[in-house]
């Protein structure tokens, strides 16, 4: 077996990688924690939120510095970048309370700078957080040193103010610098590397900036991801809420018609509709539910249809039901029937001489929930263009669930129509 024998400034670039994984890999574990995600993603935190993000850091990185302590394994000590990460993320009062947490193994070594040095990382941190204006300067802090000298020079001709990017690279150098220049002075007070070469070094400073940055980086990276899902869901909702108002007034205007074709000829029959339809709206104002049980939506297609019968008489309008006791508590989008039995009453009963039959059906086949909405009136062309009512209830489900609803249509001239809505009964994550 081959024994490799590193030199001194070749065993420093070693520990120096490993901490660098070491960061990454932590970082990307955490990230796929959900209490952490929630945690970390908190703009205000309140002070038990704090001491817990300096708690979740604390035992990781005190375990770090307890193995350099104990075994001699240097690449496991990540207190200064882990400390003022914390600091920047969660305040002053934490990172210099982590500091203190962390440079206990070494001062039970006899390290007596680690305590302050350590708490000066993480109220530096805290400070800048303090300092920042705008938080997703120091998210968007990158790994490449490059990348933060260019876009803090950008933001200092434009508005001549030092960003926290370039804040936070001065800040991680600045203290690299001073524990190096106490380590020198003070060799057993504090914790340093001792390279042969001034690269080997500079090459530690740089990888401390990389040890913050590269958490920073996977984690800005869920959070924009979960910004974009915010912003997508906020534009789908604005585009169901529209949806939705389409078909308030739609309504409204047919019935108040109806209404106003029977003041004179059936005045009592007209009151009737008017009270009847305040107490619909009344419901509608005090709803603005996207999604409602289909019992809820079955309840309000009753008083509508009521409104119907009351303006074409029983005797020319019958409403027929067939609901399965399984389908009742499944969430639906609010108001989707209305247009359906608008459509049935107005282009397939109405016109039909002798009148005619509404048929709601309802029920439940495994996940998919199917509602029908029937009628032996006088049918349609198929091929012929839809209605905004329908249009309106198609779109409206592309919006709530993406593919995995649909509309099948059964209809023919002097047959009468059937509209079939099928839903999943579960929403999905992605639904509105």
């Amino acid at each position: 077996m081959t024994r490799v024998t590193l030199s001194g400034d070749q065993f420093i670039l070693f520990v120096l990688v490993l901490k660098m994984s070491i960061m990454a890999a932590v970082g990307g574990a955490l990230i796929t924690w959900s209490f952490f995600k929630r945690l970390i993603f908190l703009d205000k935190r309140n002070t038990r939120q704090n001491w817990q993000l300096a708690l979740l850091f604390g035992l990781f990185l005190a375990a770090g510095t307890a193995v350099r302590v104990l075994v001699g394994y240097e690449g496991m000590d990540l207190s200064l970048s882990g400390t003022f990460l914390v600091g920047l993320l969660g305040g002053m009062v934490p990172g210099s309370a982590l500091g203190f947490f962390v440079s206990l193994p070494g001062l039970l070594r006899g390290e007596w700078g680690a305590l302050p040095f350590t708490m000066l990382c993480g109220f530096a941190g805290g400070l800048i957080r303090a300092r920042t204006v705008d938080r997703d300067e120091f998210w968007s802090f990158s790994p490449f040193f490059i990348n933060n000298f260019v876009r803090s020079w950008r933001v200092f001709r434009a508005e001549r103010r030092v960003d926290s990017r370039a804040a936070i690279t001065f800040a991680l150098v600045a203290l690299e610098v001073l524990r190096t220049l106490v380590g020198n002075r003070f060799p057993t007070a504090i914790f340093i590397f001792h390279p042969d070469h001034f690269w080997v070094t500079l090459c530690v400073w740089l990888t401390t900036l990389v040890c913050v940055g590269i958490p920073l980086k996977v984690w800005n990276n869920t959070r924009v991801e979960a910004l974009l899902e915010e912003q997508r869901s906020a534009a789908v909702q604005a585009r169901f809420d529209a949806l939705r108002s389409q078909i308030n007034p739609h309504f409204l205007f047919n019935v108040l018609n109806a209404a106003t074709s029977l003041i004179w000829s059936e005045p009592e029959k007209a009151r009737w509709i008017l009270v009847k339809l305040s107490s619909i709206l009344r419901r509608l104002l005090r709803g603005g539910e996207d999604f409602v049980p289909l019992s809820r939506e079955i309840d309000f297609i009753e008083d509508y249809l009521s409104l119907e019968v009351a303006r074409f008489g029983p005797d020319k309008l019958k409403v027929e039901k067939a609901l399965d006791p399984r389908a009742l508590d499944v969430p639906v989008p609010s108001m989707l029937l209305q247009p359906l039995v608008e459509n049935a009453v107005r282009h397939g009963i109405s016109p039909k001489l002798g009148g005619g039959v509404v048929r709601l059906e309802a029920r439940r086949d495994g996940a998919t929930l199917r509602v029908t909405v029937k009628d032996d009136g006088l049918g349609f062309n198929e091929t012929r263009s839809e209605g905004i009512g329908l249009r309106n209830v198609r779109e409206r489900l592309r919006v709530a669930y993406g593919q995995r609803a649909s509309i099948e249509i059964v209809s023919a001239p002097g047959r009468g129509a059937s509209v079939t809505v099928l839903m999943p009964v579960e929403r999905g994550d992605g639904d509105v």
